[in-house]
């Protein structure tokens, strides 16, 4: 299987054992915190938790995948904890979390709310398809694909959307 390691950090700012040196936003709870001189928005937010999804989804596409399966699930409340930050939540989105459970295959369509609970740190867990693909998340904003083969043109269209992507084994294995 080849794995990446997909992200919102330049690799060029990595020093020689690979921690990354520069100061960003590792969390949606850092809304509202200065950056780069200027305050971290919402909408500078979604974009990068759409960037992560689509790639999610690309692989999915590139690899066949219709269904998921949740590994390793842990949700850090018993509700989302609507009042830590300034994202919206759709009903389906919270539907979707107070009945998750470990071992749920889902479709693709829920996959984009799973992994919108997943990035904004409301639970966390391993996607899974069998030998044919995973997807895991990591702390500060990071993100683990694995496939059995390289999907055609997909690294390319993961870096059309902003992101870096490097093949790395996922420390989640």
């Amino acid at each position: 299987m080849v794995s990446w390691r997909i992200t919102k950090y330049d690799p060029a700012y990595r020093d020689g054992q690979g921690e990354y040196q520069k100061n960003e936003w590792t969390s949606c709870y850092d809304i509202g915190k200065p950056y780069g001189g200027k305050e971290f928005t919402v909408n500078d937010y979604m974009a990068v938790e759409n960037a992560y999804i689509d790639a999610v989804l690309l692989f999915a596409k590139g690899s066949g995948i219709t269904t998921l399966t949740i590994r390793c699930l842990e949700k850090h409340n018993r509700n989302i904890d609507l009042g830590k930050n300034p994202l919206a939540y759709t009903e389906e989105m919270v539907e979707l979390f107070e009945n998750l459970r470990e071992g749920d295959v889902l479709e693709i369509k829920d996959i984009e709310r799973l992994c919108r609970l997943v990035l904004r740190e409301q639970l966390w867990c391993k996607l899974e398809s069998g030998n044919k693909m995973f997807v895991h998340f990591g702390y500060d904003y990071y993100m683990y694909i694995g496939s059995l083969s390289k999907p055609e043109g997909i690294v390319r269209l993961v870096e059309k959307l902003g992101l870096f992507i490097e093949e790395f084994e996922s420390p989640y294995l």
